[in-house]
């Protein structure tokens, strides 16, 4: 999976980097099931500092593929492929794998953010002031504690 396979979907275009797949299909009389790992590097931009990063990214997934007609309910884990179907796209669960196991927060690890990024977050950051605590919340905590 590198940049021509995310360029395919609207969420990832423009990444650059290359992930590897491994899929293991086992098939048995009734379904197959599929496995997938992926893993490998993205670029990623340091949601701390802003300046560019290797991200690793890994992780599997496990489907089921059978052949038959959609059913009702809940059919998450399974691929239903029509009697004609002669391949299997795993496109679309490939990008799944990445995405569900693309973090939520990109940081590099402590200490390797750009020295100057951190000196000015470290300037504008605000430190809270506990030491006066507004009245109002006292009176408030009375009427908590009565009921």
């Amino acid at each position: 999976m590198d940049g021509s396979f995310f360029d395919c979907f609207d969420a990832t275009k423009g990444t650059k980097g290359k992930v590897n797949a491994r899929v293991n299909i086992v098939k048995s009389s009734l379904l197959m099931e599929v496995r997938m790992t992926i893993e490998g590097t993205v670029e990623a931009i340091c949601d701390r500092c802003l300046e560019e990063m290797e991200l690793p990214i890994s992780g599997e997934l496990n489907l089921y593929a059978k052949y038959g007609e959609r059913e009702e309910g809940n059919d998450d884990d399974f691929i239903i492929l029509a009697q004609d179907d002669d391949y299997l796209d795993l496109s679309e669960p490939l990008y799944e794998v990445y995405m569900l196991n693309y973090p939520l927060r990109v940081v590099h690890p402590e200490g390797e953010c750009n020295e100057e990024m951190e000196h000015v977050l470290e300037e504008l950051t605000m430190e809270e002031e506990n030491d006066k605590i507004d009245p109002r919340w006292d009176e408030l905590r009375k009427l908590i504690n009565n009921n």
